[in-house]
C-alpha cells in the first residue's frame, strides 16, 4: 500500500494544507484630551478592525458628548459613562464634542485588537 500512497504523493496529488494565521494582538490607548466649550476633535479617525473591544474609561467630563460611529450607525455617550463596544470587520470612528461652556476633557479610551 505505501507504494500507491509514495505515488499519490510523488505525483503531487495530495494538497498540503497552508499553515493558519498568525494571530496577533494589540493595544492602542487614546489619552483624555482638553476641550474647550462648544469644541469638537476626532478622536480616532475611521480605522476598520478584524476584531476589537474598545473600552471607555468614564473618566471624563458630564459635558462631553463622545459619538462611535461603527459602519453607519452612531451612537453616543457622555465622558463620565464607562461602556464597551465589541467590533467585528467593522469600520469605526471616534469623535468627541464639549457640550459645555468650560474647558472639560474627554474620557480615556482603550482599544484591544487582533490582526491575523
Amino acid at each position: 500500500m505505501s507504494g500507491v500512497i509514495g505515488g499519490v504523493v510523488g505525483a503531487g496529488l495530495m494538497k498540503v494544507r497552508p499553515p493558519p494565521p498568525a494571530i496577533t494582538s494589540q493595544k492602542a490607548t487614546i489619552a483624555p484630551q482638553s476641550l474647550a466649550g462648544g469644541a469638537s476633535v476626532t478622536l480616532l479617525p475611521a480605522t476598520t478592525y478584524k476584531f476589537a473591544i474598545i473600552m471607555f474609561h468614564g473618566d471624563g467630563a458630564t459635558e462631553v458628548r463622545v459619538d462611535v460611529t461603527v459602519d453607519a450607525t452612531t451612537t453616543s455617550i457622555y465622558g463620565n459613562e464607562q461602556a464597551i463596544e465589541l467590533v467585528a470587520g467593522q469600520s469605526v470612528s471616534i469623535s468627541a464634542t464639549n457640550t459645555g461652556t468650560a474647558t472639560a476633557s474627554t474620557p480615556t479610551i482603550e482599544i484591544a485588537f487582533l490582526n491575523w
